[in-house]
């Protein structure tokens, strides 16, 4: 199985099933079964709106899991951005949705 490795807290967010729209500036064109594996790295983030997405479940910066794996999911589509695809919240909030980039669309997303 592929795997793709997302930062965290982006891998918990995908695992917790709220992010489902990855982005990147390139397409792929694979679509299929995918794991997604957490970096060992973390952004630093502020956001009160996501830090209350993580600790609804529990989490906080320091539990988040490093280096491992946290979900299996089917890369379901992969489009291309335009001002009339910009999802709406909370998706949007987990994202930065640069028209002319691509949404990598994640579905049956299992946490493991």
């Amino acid at each position: 199985m592929k795997s793709i490795r997302i930062t965290q807290p982006w891998a918990t967010l995908i695992a917790m099933g709220v992010k489902t729209i990855l982005t990147y500036p390139f397409p792929t064109r694979y679509l299929g079964p995918v794991t997604i594996y957490a970096g060992n790295n973390e952004i630093s983030i502020d956001d009160p709106y996501l830090l209350g997405v993580l600790a609804s479940e529990g989490y906080s910066r320091n539990s988040l899991a490093r280096g491992l794996a946290v979900a299996t999911c089917k890369l379901a589509a992969c489009e291309k951005i335009t001002t009339d695809t910009v999802p709406c919240y909370p998706e949007y909030a987990f994202s930065e949705f640069k028209e002319g980039w691509y949404a990598w669309k994640l579905s049956e997303i299992k946490a493991v």
